[in-house]
């Protein structure tokens, strides 16, 4: 069984699970909403622009609010751009890696990008 954890940050490598609104533009005014989708995610790169490229693990719809509008999933194995933002106003949870302790090693590998890591010239 998958375990999840509340994810305030995540790195590369991480699987990240959020949802996220779904909306069909129109000619005048503001999109309307349509539902809501469950999304499950790899992260490939964390941009410090305030981006993330994900890879599509798996999508499911949640709710379906507007009758007669079909509400899109997204494919597994597509290559996404999302808002840092964006994935953190939808609850994202973490998966939890086979081995943690390889995960604390990369975050002690690289330079830090996450905000609640500890920098080395604090230690």
């Amino acid at each position: 069984m998958d375990k999840w954890l509340p994810a305030e940050d995540f790195i590369e490598a991480d699987v990240i699970r959020w949802t996220e609104g779904i909306f069909d533009s129109r000619r005048k005014g503001k999109a309307q909403r349509i539902g809501e989708r469950l999304v499950a995610a790899e992260v490939l790169h964390k941009g410090d622009d305030g981006w993330v490229k994900l890879l599509v693990r798996s999508c499911t719809i949640t709710k379906d609010e507007i009758a007669g509008k079909s509400a899109q999933t997204l494919k597994a194995g597509v290559q996404i751009r999302r808002g840092i933002k964006t994935i953190l106003r939808g609850k994202p949870t973490r998966l939890l890696w086979d081995d943690e302790s390889a995960r604390v090693a990369v975050l002690a590998s690289k330079p830090v990008k996450s905000r609640f890591a500890p920098r080395m010239d604090e230690t």
